[in-house]
């Protein structure tokens, strides 16, 4: 919408650095009703669908990324140009100790080869996990760890990479979105850090 689709898909690094993502972190239950409408349950720790995404201006100049439905679903709309085709990644809410059986998780090397992108909510304090599980690449949205005192949920496989949006708390900076993308052979790990809603950084981390 207003081009902020075409804008992305041409450099999403690029549009990442211009302009703040707010992706359910505010509407907590759009994302509950999105998941229902495409036949997905928002307790599971897996999504399997393959989605349609929208970016949507606000006021306040950001831009709030959803969920418009299944493959097909931005045709049936009366929007112009196309939509953001990806993954997702779900984000259960924190919880009380590193249960690994908890924690939402994508199954990289099952992303279809035409898929370029992996969604997920946005981040707080929480990071991506990437884990090699025999063949496959488990990538994880794993929760704030402040309440585990030190301790990591028991991850099946070897670690790859823990990333996250390298919080500022000294300037007031705070990690905002986090995305993974198809980058050469591979995929890497971007994270938006943000003070309010400009953009004072972007990190990006490729997953070995």
């Amino acid at each position: 919408m207003h081009k902020n689709n075409a804008r992305f898909l041409q450099n999403p690094e690029a549009y990442l650095r211009s302009t703040a993502i707010e992706c359910y972190n505010i509407k907590a239950d759009a994302l509950k009703t999105a998941m229902t409408k495409v036949g997905e349950s928002s307790t599971s720790t897996t999504v399997n669908s393959i989605l349609e995404f929208d970016l949507v201006p606000q006021t306040g100049n950001y831009v709030s990324l959803v969920i418009l439905g299944a493959i097909g679903a931005y045709a049936a709309t009366k929007r112009k140009g196309q939509p953001i085709v990806a993954a997702w990644m779900p984000y259960l809410g924190q919880i009380s100790n590193p249960d690994e059986s908890k924690i939402g998780r994508i199954n990289l090397t099952t992303v279809p080869a035409q898929v370029k992108f992996v969604f997920s909510a946005g981040l707080g304090g929480c990071n991506f996990v990437a884990q090699q599980d025999g063949v496959s690449k488990i990538l994880y949205h794993e929760p704030t760890a402040a309440a585990w005192q030190g301790a990591n949920p028991n991850y099946n496989g070897r670690l790859l990479i823990k990333a996250g949006p390298a919080y500022r708390d000294d300037h007031n900076e705070v990690g905002g979105f986090g995305m993974a993308m198809r980058h050469g052979g591979g995929w890497r790990l971007l994270f938006q850090l943000v003070n309010g809603v400009t953009v004072v950084d972007v990190t990006h981390f490729d997953i070995p």
